[in-house]
């Protein structure tokens, strides 16, 4: 069934939330550094979040980040690191303090923005996760990637501009050297 067009954040949540029932117990038993990290956020979530007192990190006047960077000598943010764990994240439980109110980039993933050679962005399935990886053993790889195409092909210009727009900003000082992440390409933005 053709999903209507996904215009707000909420209705793009709602969405992938359906797409990935059943996600918890595999989030539980995960231990891929991926979805550990730097959590950036839309205009709209960043709002949300400093209302609700999350600590927060704005880089340059540019993009917003959920506050996890451990500090320099200096007291400083240190972008360095490359996996700090999620401040919002209860390393013994692995359960998200801020779950009903999470950003975009965790309700994605494990589907995501990336960088590919050449500047072009893509909508990407990051195949180390092990949501993915148990899918990919139950036969059900094609279904899931077709569901979330159909996501993707439904989201408003207008919303996806937003996110589009805000990504390039988050890349632009994110960039790590280390190679390309397990992942197959679901769609080239634009």
């Amino acid at each position: 069934m053709p999903l209507r067009e996904i215009e707000t954040l909420p209705q793009l949540y709602d969405a992938f939330d359906e797409l990935y029932r059943g996600i918890e117990q595999d989030c539980r038993d995960c231990q891929d550094p991926d979805c550990m990290g730097y959590v950036w956020l839309l205009k709209k979530e960043a709002e949300r979040l400093y209302e609700r007192g999350v600590p927060l990190v704005q880089v340059n006047n540019g993009p917003t980040f959920i506050h996890s960077f451990p500090a320099t000598a200096q007291g400083q943010p240190d972008m360095s690191v490359r996996y700090p764990p999620c401040s919002q994240l209860c390393t013994d439980s692995r359960r998200c303090s801020i779950y009903q109110n999470r950003p975009l980039a965790c309700h994605i993933y494990p589907i995501g923005l990336e960088t590919k050679l050449g500047g072009i962005i893509v909508w990407a399935l990051h195949r180390d996760c092990l949501h993915i990886r148990r899918i990919e053993e139950r036969g059900s790889l094609t279904d899931f990637e077709h569901r979330a195409r159909n996501i993707i092909n439904n989201l408003s210009s207008q919303l996806l501009e937003e996110i589009v727009e805000t990504y390039r900003e988050v890349d632009a000082i994110s960039s790590f050297p280390d190679g390309e992440n397990n992942f197959s390409i679901l769609q080239q933005v634009g």
